[in-house]
């Protein structure tokens, strides 16, 4: 397997990624089925325990180009957390894939989008809005309930009180401003995502800390189109060898099928 760096201009930010070569390297003058993963909250394009980069294998492995970033304020990427919101990540999204289809081998009418908790509702939105409409989209952990949360006062069971007093929300270490919660405040993640009309998977474990029903949405949203597969036992990042098993060979085979290549 071959990796190969990849930079995005987006809004005078440079976000910072990696291309993951299918299996027998990427030739000249041919273009080839292409994944975009979505990394989740506070995380970047490794993601919880390698959740990003074993994606990416399994997808590679079975056929697929993926290309993986870091979103502004998150990893490598420019930008700074404090601004983070979902508003903001889709627009730059947009942008991203715009480059991505521009890529001389990229199959612009064969493309597929997967995600991990935020980054699942936020590939679910830009799948229904950008420019190129993927053939498929891959739903692990998908994380709508942070606008119920923050309209709670929290973000993942944690108070985020702090914002008014320090002007900023300790998340792991980093600073996050108001614009999250003000951003959740307006969005509408189940109506933005409804355009969107490919095949989607839906994946989700009955130990995550978000709630089944949250993904039980997205199935009825998408209807005949989408497959929810439950994992008994399974928590929010598949933190386990058999977890992890079950949700890359199930996005693999499913992503392949999508795009043809089984």
């Amino acid at each position: 397997m071959k990796l190969r760096p990849i930079d995005f201009e987006v809004d005078d930010l440079t976000l910072r990624g990696t291309v993951y070569e299918c299996d027998g390297g990427i030739e000249k003058g041919k273009k080839y089925p292409t994944a975009v993963l979505f990394h989740g909250f506070g995380g970047n394009r490794v993601d919880y325990a390698q959740f990003i980069v074993q994606m990416a294998q399994s997808l590679s492995q079975a056929g697929l180009v993926v290309i993986t970033y870091d979103r502004a304020g998150h990893g490598e990427s420019d930008g700074d957390f404090f601004d983070t919101s979902v508003s903001l990540d889709v627009r730059h999204a947009i942008q991203v894939i715009r480059q991505v289809a521009s890529l001389d081998f990229v199959d612009v009418k064969n493309l597929h989008f997967g995600g991990l908790s935020l980054g699942s509702v936020i590939a679910s939105i830009v799948a229904a809005e950008c420019d190129f409409m993927p053939r498929s989209l891959v739903m692990c952990s998908s994380a709508a309930v942070f606008v119920d949360e923050i309209a709670d006062g929290k973000i993942q069971g944690m108070p985020i009180d702090d914002l008014k007093t320090k002007g900023y929300f300790d998340f792991n270490g980093m600073k996050m401003g108001p614009a999250m919660v003000e951003d959740a405040s307006s969005i509408d993640v189940y109506a933005r995502a409804a355009r969107y009309s490919g095949n989607v998977l839906l994946m989700h474990g009955t130990k995550d800390f978000v709630p089944l029903s949250y993904a039980e949405r997205y199935k009825d949203l998408f209807g005949d189109k989408a497959r929810l597969l439950v994992r008994e036992g399974a928590d929010h990042g598949w933190s386990s060898v058999p977890d992890r098993e079950f949700v890359m060979g199930n996005a693999a085979e499913f992503m392949a099928h999508c795009a043809g290549l089984r």
